[in-house]
């Protein structure tokens, strides 16, 4: 009876051997299916993405095409080219392709409020100074802060010193002491979304301003493209021109010839424009040729999707340059 009774535990404890082995086998099998179908999902996702960026780099090359083909031999830069057509959407396999291409000259370029005023002849803010100031306050009803700071801050983040230059600026030690701190750029911008991390400035604050502003990557100047603006943007014509009433802003965009003003003096020989003075300071930032162009698109590739955002610069000779890329963003 003994020797039976031992067999009989010897069996037992056998038998709990191999169950625990199965057990651990199968938490095993389980726990390497798991990572497998991890990572087959993974590498699916990854080629959907890869797929739908190169969806988006099919809509960039497509874009200097357009743009090479629309302006050559143009005279002037205007909204009834080809390049100018909104709502364009292409359906691709198990995908889709949408896009426009934006003017970058018919938006209030940022980097021109690096220039300093010339403190010889008097001046205490530049044209493109007192242009900004105007604007802010004509479609900033509601910032956080008021137009003068603003200003007083986009110009310290742009100078190329750590020296606050009027009350309300703010410089390297503002941002250095924040909770998470960083430095002024000390140079020209290369994108309008640097303008979220002026200080205090909230995301209320850039969604108000965005419609109207820009940055051309390393350029500082202000020209606006009289041809291209639209009724939204027409309130820069008042920025430049504080004599001109919104009625007449909106007039002189409306009333647009369909293929755009010939040149500058056609446009300030409008109606709408009938005994304004234009200083020649501001006869210097009208234009009716656009150099720079952005194109925002967006695609889509099964469960995908992409964002690209690209500046282009328009050569003298019509060749069409990409200055810059941003992937992702709100553009």
């Amino acid at each position: 009876m003994t020797v039976t009774s031992g067999r009989s535990q010897q069996q037992g404890a056998a038998l709990i051997t191999v169950l625990m082995i199965v057990a651990i086998v199968v938490v095993l099998a389980v726990d390497m299916s798991a990572r497998l179908q991890l990572q087959i999902q993974r590498q699916h996702n990854l080629q959907q993405q890869q797929q739908a960026f190169w969806y988006a780099m099919g809509a960039e090359a497509f874009s200097k095409v357009l743009l090479k083909r629309s302006l050559q031999g143009e005279s002037s830069v205007h909204l009834g080219q080809d390049w100018a057509q909104q709502g364009a959407s292409f359906m691709v396999e198990d995908g889709q392709i949408a896009g426009e291409i934006r003017d970058l000259n018919n938006c209030f370029n940022l980097n021109a409020l690096q220039k300093q005023p010339d403190r010889n002849q008097g001046q205490q803010q530049t044209m493109a100074q007192r242009a900004f100031l105007r604007l802010v306050e004509q479609v900033g009803g509601e910032l956080s802060m008021p137009a003068e700071n603003l200003l007083a801050r986009l110009t310290d983040w742009l100078d190329e010193d750590s020296l606050l230059n009027s009350a309300g600026g703010a410089e390297q030690d503002d941002y250095a002491a924040l909770q998470f701190p960083y430095y002024t750029a000390n140079s020209l911008m290369a994108s309008e979304t640097e303008l979220r991390l002026i200080l205090d400035l909230t995301a209320a604050d850039y969604q108000l301003l965005l419609p109207y502003i820009c940055v051309l990557p390393e350029n500082d100047q202000l020209q606006i493209n009289v041809n291209t603006l639209t009724e939204q943007t027409a309130v820069l014509l008042q920025a430049l021109l504080p004599e001109l009433t919104e009625a007449q802003a909106q007039e002189a965009v409306l009333n647009r010839p369909e293929k755009g003003y010939a040149d500058v003096e056609s446009f300030l020989q409008s109606s709408a424009l009938a005994g304004i003075s234009v200083p020649d300071e501001v006869k210097n930032i009208l234009q009716v040729q656009s150099a720079y162009f952005q194109l925002q698109a967006t695609t889509a590739y099964l469960e995908s999707g992409f964002r690209l955002t690209t500046t282009f610069k328009r050569e003298e000779n019509n060749a069409i340059r990409v200055l810059a890329r941003r992937f992702g963003g709100q553009g």
